[in-house]
């Protein structure tokens, strides 16, 4: 739930959430490799490789920046689906990483094994500046946002985020995510791989719509914050 609310999470250390939450986490990680490299037919991707390296590397920043700074919030989003959670919060989670593992077997028949589609090469330069922007953006969310849910959950005591990029658009962990969704496929130089991609950019926008409805119905104070931060992803378009 990567939403303007914040609330204070008094866990210093990991419990066994956060643990399952890391380990989890890694392990669907790693896994991407070898469906990189099989669907590609070849462990000589170079772009297979950056992809992978690029997100185990913000995997480690984010763990790195809550272990300093909330090891709490390790220990919540290491819950994942918990008892309150929305209905369409549920089928985004159980829809999520299938799609994204189909990707990934797309970009690799597509730009190396098949070749169906040709995407130049300075498409994957744009890729890896973008998708190093969504990665800043979303760890800063991450550490201004006490509250950076995996899914949409309200809560006693949570208060409104006003800090950092929550003062651009109210749900830049959103906004980050679409970035780096269509930032992977111009990595992987794949066009078929957008297709899929731009779905779960769709899913993502309509959630962040249910979201911020829920939290203008539900959460205090959220409706006075929508009139100072008026655009929800994207600044003077939405």
């Amino acid at each position: 739930m990567p939403t303007s609310t914040t609330k204070i999470i008094t866990n210093s250390s990991l419990d066994r959430y956060g643990q399952r939450g890391i380990v989890v986490n890694f392990f669907f990680i790693i896994l991407s490799l070898p469906v990189l490299m099989s669907s590609a037919g070849t462990v000589y991707w170079v772009n297979g490789w950056i992809y992978f390296i690029l997100v185990l590397t913000y995997e480690i920043a984010y763990i790195l920046i809550l272990m300093k700074i909330n090891p709490g919030l390790l220990n919540e989003r290491g819950k994942f689906i918990k008892e309150g959670t929305k209905f369409f919060d549920k089928i985004y989670a159980a829809s999520y990483l299938p799609l994204s593992y189909l990707i990934l077997v797309i970009a690799g028949l597509d730009a190396v094994r098949y070749h169906w589609s040709t995407m130049p090469v300075w498409l994957t330069f744009l890729g890896l500046i973008t998708i190093l922007f969504a990665f800043y953006v979303s760890l800063k969310a991450i550490s201004v946002n006490s509250y950076f849910e995996c899914t949409v959950l309200i809560q006693k005591n949570q208060k409104v985020c006003q800090s950092g990029p929550y003062s651009v658009v109210r749900h830049p962990g959103y906004a980050a995510g679409i970035i780096s969704i269509i930032s992977t496929s111009l990595i992987l130089g794949s066009w078929w791989s957008l297709i899929p991609r731009t779905l779960i950019a769709i899913i993502l926008v309509i959630r962040t719509a249910l979201e911020d409805r829920t939290l203008q119905n539900e959460l205090a104070g959220y409706k006075e914050y929508t009139k100072t931060t008026r655009y929800r992803l994207l600044p003077l378009i939405w």
